[in-house]
């Protein structure tokens, strides 16, 4: 038997299966690295020449290469830049900034880009005659909590052209505390979103002793397109239950009432998602913001309870804190950006200067992949390889 021989034998023989179900370590999580924060210009010019102040912008949405847009609440304004990152995801500038005016003005929260299928159905879609579609428009899906509806707008003149059909349960949201967040698959075939802080069937809002909670809600997007109006039962939908983290601890400095909600996801794919939380307070600190992963598609479908969903504890989705910070800032949008020359992930999020007086800023973040979780068996086995192919070397030289 030759070296290679026994060193295979002996390491089969040290190295047995781990039983069914039983995790030989845990697994590691991946890291999120502040970047640093870049500042928006006060306006921007629309399609007409007019000047538009850019304020109140709640969602923000990766378009490819270095392009973004960012959505301004309570308006029917769509932001359009160009955003420059260094090497590990740190803004460095901002330029081409356009502003394209919706047809519809709601209290939108967030944006995503539309799925390349569904655009193709849509340009379809307005082109009936033609049967050809114009690869040059393009769409993004914004989600409002004042009807509330996710809808379809395009980017060349922004017209609503669709919107997709939402289950009855998120129609019961408190006010103010609606959809809030929107993500895309990276497979295209679904949109994730969910309502800021507790329906009002389902719990308590969040307050400075407790959290709240809220439904993950993972909607199909057909590739055919999506229909005029949203309407009818929404068949094929997945909700999972998320409790978002009480109020952060603050001194109070004036009157007002805290919140903390579940305000931005990202989707990794396969039901994993990055959940930002944010947490207001009327007093210091004013703001803290909290990124969870969460695996929302291993949870149990809550879609079936109609109440009390906050007394199911059993049907709670785990999630694990991947980062926090107060920043002094108010986080409202997150989105996955470029991959970044190290291999990691650049994560951009984006916050809300509405009535605070602060900048409009964006915040770069890195989202860094887990590095291999070092395991003590394994040293033990490979001493053990070295020193048995040593002794076969000495006991086979002449």
């Amino acid at each position: 038997m030759g070296i290679a021989a026994v060193t295979l034998a002996m390491f089969s023989g040290m190295a047995p299966a781990a039983p069914p179900g039983e995790a030989v370590s845990e697994v590691a999580l991946p890291r999120i690295v502040f970047q640093g924060t870049i500042s928006l210009p006060d306006s921007a010019v629309d399609a007409a020449g007019n000047r538009v102040v850019v304020t109140g912008l709640s969602g923000i949405a990766w378009l490819g290469e270095d392009r973004y847009a960012a959505v301004m609440d309570n308006s029917q304004y769509l932001l359009l830049f160009r955003l420059s990152l260094t090497q590990t995801g740190k803004p460095l500038k901002v330029e081409s900034l356009r502003i394209v005016t919706l047809s519809q003005r709601h209290d939108y929260e967030d944006v995503v880009p539309c799925p390349a299928a569904v655009a193709r159905a849509l340009r379809r879609q307005r082109r009936p005659d033609s049967g050809k579609d114009d690869p040059e428009e393009e769409f993004v899906l914004l989600c409002e909590e004042d009807t509330p509806a996710i809808r379809a707008f395009s980017l060349a003149d922004g017209s609503m052209v669709a919107a997709v059909p939402l289950p009855d349960n998120l129609r019961d949201r408190r006010p103010n505390r609606g959809l809030e967040s929107l993500a895309i698959e990276p497979d295209g075939r679904s949109l994730w979103t969910a309502n800021e802080e507790a329906l009002a069937a389902d719990g308590p809002p969040a307050a400075a002793g407790g959290g709240t909670v809220v439904r993950l809600t993972r909607l199909p997007l057909p590739v055919d397109g999506l229909p005029a109006r949203s309407g009818g039962a929404v068949v094929g939908i997945f909700q999972g239950a998320y409790r978002v983290d009480p109020v952060h601890q603050f001194v109070r400095m004036f009157a007002g009432q805290p919140l903390s909600g579940l305000s931005a996801l990202a989707a990794l794919g396969d039901g994993r998602l990055l959940a930002l939380e944010r947490s207001g307070a009327p007093g210091l600190p004013p703001f803290n913001s909290r990124i969870y992963l969460v695996d929302a598609g291993a949870g149990v479908n809550i879609s079936a309870v109609e109440k009390d969903l906050a007394s199911r504890r059993e049907a709670i989705l785990e999630k694990r804190l991947l980062w926090a910070d107060s920043l002094g800032i108010n986080l409202e949008g997150l989105c996955l950006g470029p991959t970044l020359a190290d291999g990691n992930r650049a994560l951009v999020s984006v916050a809300d200067n509405g009535g605070i007086g602060t900048p409009n800023q964006l915040v770069g973040l890195a989202l860094v992949a887990p590095t291999a979780a070092f395991d003590p068996a394994l040293l033990g086995v490979t001493v053990a390889i070295i020193a048995i192919a040593v002794l076969v070397g000495r006991l086979t030289s002449p």
